[in-house]
């Protein structure tokens, strides 16, 4: 039977960067049209202007930041439907991960496993940016085990990351109840059943919609 051996990602200079201006935006510190420059961010935050370079493109990629010529960059102006739209989309695939990496996973699910405890670990800390980064480490281990190229690209896409860290910002959710919702998805993955984990990860992700206090009881995070 084959065992994923993918690890996780390590954070880089510029993914703390873009967690940072993301965390930001989020909670109303940067307004739609503030202006940005590299080498401010890069002097506030210590340092080089490297990685606050491909912190931008990648933020404008996934369109948070916006720049122009003779203009610079500026923080976009994100509307709330930008985050809910991607919620069946992500549902969606996450769902077809589930469904592939349950006969994987069978029994050795020790990746998943690690990711979990590592939430649990973090949402003890009561860090809301720590426990997002967290968060999305256990999806895409999920999505990495599945081992389909495809997905795995759809699924960045998204901009899992960001998502997940606008999520956690504007949410008031317990972490601890945030982090245990994602118990009955690693028992799914464990068990092998490929149908019960394609619906526990369809439903967790799909039962979340950013910014809305009445939804957030079931965390898609």
């Amino acid at each position: 039977m084959a065992k994923p051996t993918s690890r996780l990602p390590r954070v880089t200079l510029a993914d703390q960067v873009r967690d940072y201006i993301v965390l930001e935006i989020a909670q109303g510190r940067m307004a739609p049209g503030t202006p940005l420059r590299e080498l401010d961010i890069a002097e506030l935050l210590g340092t080089s202007q490297t990685p606050v370079r491909e912190a931008f493109r990648e933020l404008a990629a996934l369109g948070l930041l916006e720049s122009r010529i003779h203009v610079g960059t500026r923080v976009r102006d994100v509307a709330e439907q930008d985050l809910v739209d991607a919620v069946p989309v992500r549902s969606a695939l996450e769902g077809v991960a589930g469904r592939l990496a349950a006969p994987l996973l069978h029994g050795q699910a020790g990746e998943v496993r690690a990711a979990f405890d590592a939430m649990l670990a973090i949402a003890g800390t009561g860090d809301r940016l720590a426990y997002a980064n967290s968060s999305t480490q256990f999806h895409r281990s999920i999505i990495r085990a599945a081992q389909n190229e495809s997905l795995l690209r759809a699924w960045n896409a998204l901009g899992i990351e960001v998502m997940t860290i606008m999520s956690m910002a504007s949410s008031d959710i317990p972490l601890a109840e945030a982090a245990q919702s994602h118990r009955v998805i690693l028992e799914a993955l464990v068990s092998g059943d490929a149908v019960l984990s394609e619906r526990a990860l369809s439903q967790h992700v799909s039962g979340y919609l950013p910014g809305r206090a009445d939804s957030a009881r079931v965390p898609g995070v």
